[in-house]
């Protein structure tokens, strides 16, 4: 099992060539376009779009951060000779040191693996900083899908944010019953907060019925899926990137009909490596279905003689709940279960974790 990433035809850059700041000179920039998107629409245009170097993405802020959906206020100044980046909304200031690898964040430092710097574009000097430092310091949501080259930022779940759903299961107290054979296709153009509420109700039926808990299934839903707006999620209603041969299929309980599925090109990581390669995933008629089928999976998916996932029913703790699905190898990313654990944190996800 795999974390799915979105897909799209690579894209490298233009034939003027970005160049960046190295040293005392520039290089040109021989790496792919990444492609910015802000609750659903794309930001990014022809001449101004991400880079990375080594495992940072790096955007134009003046166009991408300050004077887009972003709409983050930026100033530039100095300090003992050394050029300042500064943002500042609703309190928070957030600063960079050009060719510096530090972030003030208020009055608290933290080290940088890319320093922002300058690049050049047709001969006009741009100032890039790493997206995901400023996203991040301001509460947004941000994931990489690396085979589309494509960054997906979105605002923070807030309560107002709750209400302007206009969804009637907002919260796990709600009296509303799970909306009946969602498709994905409809979570296109949700926010994180429209998704939560329509898959919160689901999770907790399901969790009622099978012991694996909401906020896992929402967190694994949210990570696997790229809150439903994947290749592989628009085209299947497969929100756990769940493939069609899984633990040779010996295992109790799939609500799959043994037949439909599509095949995507993905990425895997192995002893650290990531490699591509084409693969045939479970489609389903619903969402529902899928977290049905994902469930039972966890539940009864057989590691020869024993269970793969042995005594995941029996702890109501998630992050035990976490380590179990990484230890039986679900997903071969390294950094799984810290990614899902900030998920549950940061959305507050164990609010339907009731029966």
């Amino acid at each position: 099992m795999v974390c799915l990433l979105c897909m799209a035809a690579v894209q490298h850059v233009d034939a003027a060539g970005l160049k960046i700041k190295a040293g005392k000179g520039y290089k040109r920039y021989s790496g792919a376009k990444y492609k910015i998107y802000f609750e659903g629409n794309k930001i990014s245009t022809k001449t101004r779009y991400g880079i990375k170097i080594q495992d940072e993405i790096l955007v134009p802020y003046k166009k991408l951060i300050s004077g887009s959906a972003f709409n983050i206020p930026s100033t530039t100044g100095k300090y003992k000779k050394q050029t300042v980046i500064a943002f500042n909304k609703s309190g928070k200031l957030v600063r960079f040191i050009l060719n510096k690898k530090i972030v003030i964040i208020n009055s608290q430092k933290k080290a940088l693996s890319v320093a922002p710097r300058y690049c050049s574009l047709k001969g006009k000097k741009l100032v890039f900083v790493p997206l995901k430092e400023v996203a991040e310091a301001y509460g947004y949501s941000y994931k990489v899908y690396e085979n589309g080259h494509k960054v997906s930022v979105y605002k923070p779940v807030t309560e107002a944010a709750s209400k302007d759903s206009k969804t009637a299961a907002t919260t796990p107290n709600a009296a509303a019953a799970p909306p009946a054979r969602i498709q994905s296709t409809s979570f296109k153009t949700m926010t994180p907060a429209q998704f939560i509420a329509v898959m919160g109700p689901i999770c907790r039926e399901d969790y009622k019925n099978t012991g694996i808990l909401a906020s896992v299934s929402l967190a694994q839903a949210i990570n696997e899926s790229g809150w439903g707006k994947t290749a592989l999620c628009q085209a299947s209603n497969n929100m756990f990137g769940m493939k069609c041969s899984l633990s040779g299929n010996t295992w109790a309980g799939s609500v799959w009909d043994q037949k439909s599925y599509v095949a995507i090109k993905t990425t895997e990581e192995y002893g650290g490596k990531k490699v591509k390669i084409i693969a045939k995933f479970r489609k389903y008629p619903d969402v529902a279905t899928s977290v049905a089928d994902h469930s039972a999976y966890l539940r009864n998916a057989r590691n020869g003689e024993g269970y793969r996932y042995a005594g995941i029913a029996s702890t109501t703790s998630y992050v035990k709940q976490l380590n179990i699905i990484k230890k039986g190898g679900y997903c071969t990313w390294s950094s799984y279960v810290s990614e899902l654990t900030s998920l549950i944190k940061k959305y507050n996800l164990t609010q339907w974790d009731t029966k």
